[in-house]
């Protein structure tokens, strides 16, 4: 069950890392930010949030 808790932490903690690596992308390539980026920032935020939460209340 534990292996099981830390796998959703570390995909918490991957969705911002995600987000910054399209962020790089994207301001490498010139394009222009959209709506697109907005529903990153707001998932890099959740995951960031959520996997900060997992981890303090993490099964001892």
């Amino acid at each position: 069950m534990k292996i099981i808790y830390w796998l959703g932490i570390a995909f918490m903690w991957m969705l911002p890392l995600n987000v910054l690596l399209l962020t790089v992308g994207k301001l490498t390539s010139g394009e222009a930010f959209g709506e697109e980026e907005l529903v990153g920032l707001g998932i890099a935020v959740f995951g960031a949030v959520a996997g900060g939460i997992l981890y303090r209340r993490r099964p001892r």
